[in-house]
């Protein structure tokens, strides 16, 4: 498939940019429960 594409697809940079956010969050999430589960 030779296909051209664009240099810098919206949809990739969308993809990238969600899965970036839910990864942080998700992160941030468990980060936040151990602290709050008794860090102190």
């Amino acid at each position: 498939m030779n296909k051209k594409e664009p240099d810098t697809p919206a949809g990739t940079i969308v993809l990238i940019s969600l899965f970036a956010i839910m990864t942080i969050a998700l992160w941030f999430n468990a980060y936040f429960i151990v602290l709050s589960r008794g860090a102190n």
